[in-house]
């Protein structure tokens, strides 16, 4: 129950009252989108649910972070392109005997752009021409089928990691022609998304509708969780509530609490969910987390000045740098997805837990923890002796 870690779909995933039709509506007229949110934030766990649960759509998924390169990139287009006319692991068959490919290809009248695909492999053509091709592979075999391929690419901004950003001005010219392809966009660094997309200068200025997918509902979470453990005969205040509306809907952080709420209802017989157990459970869920957030702040240590200024923010501190050096921190930070900007030179934690990682050393501590944390225990005050 409360499934935490992997993408989740059908029953396991919680509705996005907000999101998901508009979502669907967007998809039933071809449009393309932009999804942005923060990691962790459920943009995977959206599109999997309206296209591998609810099959509503015929779809290709690339997730840009498994590429190395920018022809790895096109041959996981490939592959995919050619499934859906019948032709499995199109290019381990290219190797094994590209007359019996070739046979293939002919057979369910693909010719033309079969042909030149394996020209372009014979030839080893440059990798950008390659990715290109593949693009227009998958608008054929779409006009082919007479079908509209959703195809989602998952991590955009990391398009710049397999090629320069040359690739934007020469990918636009291919998919504005493309007529049987919706294309999803998502991405975790809102200020790369952002410039990318929003920005008059790019060219994908315009491209597609932007949807920024922000925290859960917390009423929407907190009716779901309410009826679940209702349904066990578990009892519960308002600290179930408070506790939810502290992670501001984080989705990973919210199922990872109230999963850790299931397992010691169903481990150590809870019969109720008070402040003390919250405090309790999130203690434990930080620690949870220790490893992923330590490798956070070990990352921003690489950089200079980025643990200072992360730290500041969190401990809501100031820090002695020159405002053009504590702006390109800044703008470095938001790059790595670390920071989000709320206003003319004002900057937050994209990240809660890692936010109260920074500010307290030990997450065990259970009375600190209600302090930073701000929640109101009333009778259920931590005692010091616990």
């Amino acid at each position: 129950m409360f499934k935490t870690g992997s993408p989740v779909k059908g029953q396991a995933f919680i509705d996005r009252k907000k999101h998901l039709p508009i979502f669907k509506l967007y998809l039933q007229n071809n449009q393309h989108v932009t999804i942005k949110a923060p990691r962790r934030f459920g943009k995977t766990s959206l599109v999997k649910h309206v296209f591998e649960y609810e099959k509503s759509f015929e779809h290709i998924y690339i997730d840009i972070r498994r590429a190395t390169t920018l022809r790895s990139l096109a041959n996981q287009i490939i592959d995919k392109a050619y499934n859906f006319v019948g032709i499995d692991n199109f290019l381990i068959r290219f190797k094994s005997s590209i007359t019996s490919l070739l046979k293939n290809i002919q057979s369910v009248k693909i010719d033309t752009i079969g042909e030149i695909t394996l020209r372009h492999l014979e030839s080893e053509v440059n990798e950008v021409e390659f990715f290109l091709h593949a693009l227009d592979v998958v608008d054929e075999i779409a006009k082919n089928k007479e079908i509209n391929i959703k195809f989602v690419f998952d991590e955009f901004q990391d398009i710049y990691k397999v090629s320069d950003k040359m690739i934007l001005e020469q990918m636009r010219s291919v998919m504005q022609h493309h007529e049987h392809i919706t294309y999803i966009f998502l991405g975790s660094i809102e200020s790369m998304m952002t410039e990318i997309f929003e920005d008059k200068r790019s060219s994908f200025f315009h491209f597609s509708r932007i949807m920024k997918l922000s925290g859960l509902d917390v009423d929407e979470l907190y009716d779901y969780a309410d009826d679940f453990f209702t349904s066990l005969n578990i009892s519960h205040d308002k600290s179930l509530k408070q506790l939810l509306i502290f992670l501001q809907g984080h989705p990973d952080y919210s199922m990872q609490i109230l999963q850790a709420f299931y397992y010691r209802i169903i481990i150590d017989k809870v019969d109720n969910i008070d402040m003390k157990l919250c405090i309790e459970t999130l203690s434990q869920v930080l620690a949870e987390n220790k490893a992923y957030l330590e490798e956070l702040i070990s990352q921003a240590k690489t950089k200079k000045h980025h643990f200072e200024v992360l730290s500041a923010l969190a401990n809501n501190t100031t820090v002695e740098l020159t405002s053009r050096t504590l702006y390109n921190t800044h703008i470095s930070l938001e790059n790595h997805g670390l920071v989000k900007n709320t206003g003319r030179g004002l900057y937050e934690l994209t990240d809660i837990f890692l936010k109260i990682f920074l500010q307290i050393e030990d997450v065990d501590d259970l009375q600190l923890l209600e302090r930073v944390t701000g929640l109101d225990f009333g009778e259920h005050h931590i005692p010091s002796c616990c």
